[in-house]
């Protein structure tokens, strides 16, 4: 038994290598091109919003803080989703084994472990990909031995 593929049957390792880098430059140009789009979307709110703002009226009322929170608490969990469907995407193709990983939240989350809230912009645990994601908060870490699959 070899640990090499045979080059005439699929190709091998460098050919995989290749693919996943392409797909990977791939991914990074529409993210970057998404990302383009997303910015010109939020200066175009944010222009209105401060027209709007300015002129003290929306239609039927005036504007206050929390529409306006509300209003980005809204961009928030729709790019939240966009996000989560890349990693789901990439974690499918990859088929990775689920590691912890400390990471910055792009949206409010649950720690498995204590149940506290942990909010967007917080630091925490996390393995798993998309709905199988777990989080674990800075009090509680990573749990002792390998992460249930």
């Amino acid at each position: 038994m070899t640990t090499t593929h045979d080059s005439a049957r699929g190709g091998g390792w460098d050919q995989l290598g290749r693919a996943a880098e392409d797909f990977a430059r791939r991914v990074a140009d529409d993210a970057r091109r998404f990302a383009t789009r997303v910015e010109e979307h939020v200066e175009e709110l944010a222009h209105d919003v401060r027209r709007e703002w300015r002129c003290g009226h929306r239609r039927d009322r005036a504007w206050s803080s929390e529409d306006v929170r509300r209003v980005f608490t809204d961009v928030r969990n729709v790019l939240g989703a966009v996000l989560d469907g890349v990693d789901e995407l990439i974690g499918g193709v990859l088929h990775r084994e689920a590691e912890w990983r400390r990471v910055v939240t792009n949206r409010e989350a649950t720690c498995a472990a204590c149940r506290r809230t942990i909010g967007p912009g917080d630091e925490a645990y996390v393995h798993g990909v998309a709905a199988e994601r777990e989080f674990r908060c800075m009090t509680c870490g990573v749990p002792a031995g390998p992460p249930p699959s």
